[in-house]
Formats: structure tokens, sequence, C-alpha cells
């Protein structure tokens, strides 16, 4: 057990991301999130109402995951410092609504640490501001409210995000439909199916123009 507002940290990550992995990265995020959940039987599909809060957001990136309390962010800042170029920050903010756990200036921390963007199971502010920089972020719902920051937190374990459990390591692909969590171990396959699955889209509708 630890004391209140303790924070439990897991030891540091492994070798950094080889280039097999950048590649199911790279080949996952020139897919359109549908095509990846139908490739996943419409699993590992996260509820929509986390939503990007601004039109046209889009990432890709491996999961680095933070519990939170609600309406809590001392993980957040915590987690900013480890984060590794490319990498999607997970938050399970418990679904609060009522209060931002992020706004534009951890954001901006964030981005400056190549983060490829955030997905919050609760709320953030500064949408304005976030558009502006161009930093994707997927949230529950939006408030002016700022957070506390006393904790607990965890990092780097397995959350639960809008109804899907996402891992350390995951791949998460969000754009204007809402965001996909794709187990590592399955990117491969995964991203196969999702282009066969795109591929075989893209001639349908050129049988429907001709």
């Amino acid at each position: 057990m630890t004391a209140a507002g303790e924070s439990v940290v897991p030891a540091e990550p492994g070798a950094p991301e080889d280039d097999a992995a950048a590649d199911l990265v790279r080949r996952l995020a020139a897919l359109p999130t549908p095509n990846i959940g139908d490739a996943m039987e419409r699993l590992n599909v996260v509820d929509g109402d986390i939503h990007p809060v601004w039109r046209g957001a889009r990432m890709a990136g491996r999961a680095f995951t933070v519990y939170v309390a609600g309406g809590d962010n001392r993980g957040i800042h915590e987690a900013i410092p480890r984060l590794a170029p490319g990498d999607v920050l997970v938050v399970n903010g418990q679904g609060i609504a009522n209060r931002a756990l992020i706004g534009e200036l951890i954001a901006g921390r964030a981005a400056a640490r190549g983060c490829a963007g955030f997905v919050i199971d609760g709320a953030v502010r500064d949408v304005r501001d976030l558009e502006a920089m161009g930093f994707p972020v997927f949230a529950r719902g939006l408030s002016p409210a700022g957070p506390y920051r006393n904790g607990p937190a965890r990092l780097g374990v397995p959350v639960a995000v809008g109804s899907v459990v996402v891992r350390p390591g995951d791949i998460v692909v969000g754009d204007d439909d809402g965001v996909v969590v794709v187990p590592f171990e399955e990117a491969a396959a995964v991203a196969r199916a999702a282009e066969d699955k795109r591929d075989a889209e893209a001639k349908q509708r050129a049988d429907i123009g001709s």
C-alpha cells in the first residue's frame, strides 16, 4: 500500500523503439480509424464520447499510460518528462468532466518532447490554443475549471479509457471519427487487414463512379 498522494512509478522502459515498431505506427497512421476498427472486428474502439476537441486532429503513436484521481493531474505532470518522441499520452481520468486535466501549457510541454497527442477520459480546456498549436487532443469533455494536483497517480500501468483497456506500448490512432487502440502484438496483422479493407473500399468507390 502507498501513502495518500503517493505515486507509483514502474521501472523505466527498455530499449528505444525499433524500426519495425516505428514502421507499424507509420502504417497505422496512414489508415482511417474505421478501417482499423473493422480490422479488429469492431473491438478496441474507444467510446464515441471521447472525441477530437478540434476538427482535423489526427495522431498515432505508442501509448504512455497514466491513471489519475478524477479531476487531479499530478500524474500527468509526472509523466511529461518521461515521454519519448512519438508517444501518445493516454489518461484514465475516471470520466470526470467538470475539471480539466490539461490545457495548452501542459500540451506545449508535451509537444516539445515530441509527444504525438493526448487521449483523456476526462475534460480538457484551452481548445483554441490547442488547435492553433496543431496538437491533437481527444477527450470526453471540456471545462474551464482547473485541476487539483494532490495525487495519487499510477504511471505505465494498463488503464481503461472509454471502455477499452490500453497497455503501455499499444498503438493508439485517432482522427475525426474517434480513437482506436491496437494491441502491439497484433499490430502487424491489424495493419495488413486494415490496408486490405481500405483498398477494397477504394475499389468499391471506383466501381460506383464508373
